[in-house]
C-alpha cells in the first residue's frame, strides 16, 4: 500500500524540507523524511510516485502531494513523506512521474542511509522548542434562524441516580425565525447534570415549518452551570443565565427540507433559568478549501456557503 500521509501533518515529527536533487547520503534514522521534487514541463494531470527500494527489497512507492509551481523557474512542485530508515538501513528512491497512467519520465533515482542521529541539546522544556500549532482549512458559518423555547414549569426531577441528577424539560411553546427556517417547536430535552456542574443535552425537538412539513431535530450540547452546579442543582438552584452550546443535527423526508439531512450544526446562545426561558441562534458549519498557509493540496468542490472564517 502506497505511503499517502501529507507532510505537513507531521511538522515537528520530519526534518526540514529536503529537495530531492540535494537528498544527502546519510540521514538520522527513526525520522520520516520530507522531500521535494521540481518536475517539468508542468501540468494540471502530472501525477508524481516514488518508487523505492530498501536493502535491495522492493517497497510500496511513495505518492508526491501537488505543491504549486515554482515562481522563478516555471517548475511543478511536489511534496512526498517518506517513510523513517532504520539504522543502517539504505534506500534508494526513483520519483516516475505520470499523466493519464502513461509514464512521462523517470527522474534519476538517489539513495540515502539511515545513521544515528546527534544528541540534541537539552532544553528546559522540548515542547516549546515544537512548531506552534495554526489552523489548516477555513470552514463558513449560515445563520438559519434564532430559536426562543419556553420550557414547561416545573420539570420532572429524578433526583440523584448512579450518572448524575436527571431532569426532563418539556417544551410549552417554542419558535424559530430567520431566513432559513420558520417554524413552531415542541418536544423536550432529558438533561443530565453531571457532578462537576456540567449539564448535557439530550434533546428530541420537532420542527413544524410554516409550509407544513415536520422536521426532527436531535440535540447534544453542554450547559456549564459552574463547578459548584450539581449541589445547587439538587436544591433546584441555577446561575442567571448559563452558557448553552448544541450541535443539532436533522431528518425529515419533506422534498422542501432534504438539504436540512446533509448539515452539521451549531446553536449558541444561555438559558434563563428562572424563567426557564432558553434563546440560542441556529447555524449550518461548512468546511471549506485548506488554508495558503496549511501546504495542504486544494480540493474539488463548491465553496462553502455562510460567513467564511
Amino acid at each position: 500500500m502506497a505511503w499517502e500521509t501529507d507532510p505537513s501533518t507531521l511538522r515537528g515529527l520530519v526534518h526540514q524540507l529536503l529537495a530531492f536533487d540535494a537528498l544527502p547520503s546519510e540521514v538520522s534514522a527513526g525520522v520520516p523524511l520530507n522531500v521535494s521534487f521540481a518536475v517539468v514541463p508542468a501540468h494540471p494531470s502530472n501525477q508524481l510516485m516514488v518508487e523505492r527500494t530498501s536493502n535491495g527489497l522492493e517497497r510500496p512507492p511513495v505518492r508526491g502531494w501537488p505543491d504549486g509551481l515554482d515562481p522563478a523557474t516555471g517548475a511543478q512542485r511536489f511534496r512526498a513523506l517518506m517513510p523513517a530508515l532504520g539504522l543502517d538501513e539504505t534506500a534508494q528512491y526513483r520519483p516516475v512521474l505520470t499523466r493519464s497512467g502513461l509514464v512521462v519520465q523517470a527522474l534519476p533515482a538517489r539513495s540515502t542511509r539511515g545513521v544515528r542521529a546527534p544528541a540534541a541539546p537539552s532544553a528546559p522544556d522540548a515542547a516549546a522548542a515544537l512548531p506552534t500549532a495554526v489552523p489548516r482549512y477555513q470552514w463558513a458559518s449560515e445563520f438559519l434562524g434564532a430559536v426562543t423555547v419556553q420550557l414547561a414549569r416545573p420539570p420532572e426531577s429524578f433526583g440523584p441516580v448512579p450518572d448524575g441528577l436527571r431532569i426532563t424539560f418539556y417544551i410549552a411553546s417554542g419558535e424559530i425565525h430567520g431566513p432559513k427556517i420558520r417554524a413552531k417547536l415542541r418536544g423536550g430535552d432529558w438533561t443530565l447534570i453531571r457532578r462537576d456542574g456540567v449539564g448535557v443535552a439530550d434533546s428530541r425537538i420537532t420542527y413544524e415549518t410554516d409550509d407544513g412539513a415536520l422536521l426532527l431535530s436531535r440535540y447534544s450540547g453542554i450547559l456549564d452551570l459552574g463547578s459548584a452546579g450539581y449541589e445547587r442543582a439538587l436544591r433546584g438552584e441555577y446561575d442567571a443565565m448559563p452558557p448553552l452550546v448544541l450541535t443539532p443535527q436533522f431528518l425529515t423526508s419533506h422534498p422542501n427540507w432534504l438539504w436540512l439531512n446533509r448539515l452539521q450544526c451549531l446553536a449558541v446562545g444561555r438559558a434563563a433559568m428562572a424563567d426557564l426561558l432558553v434563546r440560542f441562534d441556529l447555524y449550518a458549519i461548512r468546511p471549506g478549501q485548506p488554508l495558503p498557509s496549511s501546504g495542504l493540496p486544494s480540493v474539488d468542490g463548491p465553496a462553502p456557503v455562510g460567513d467564511i472564517h
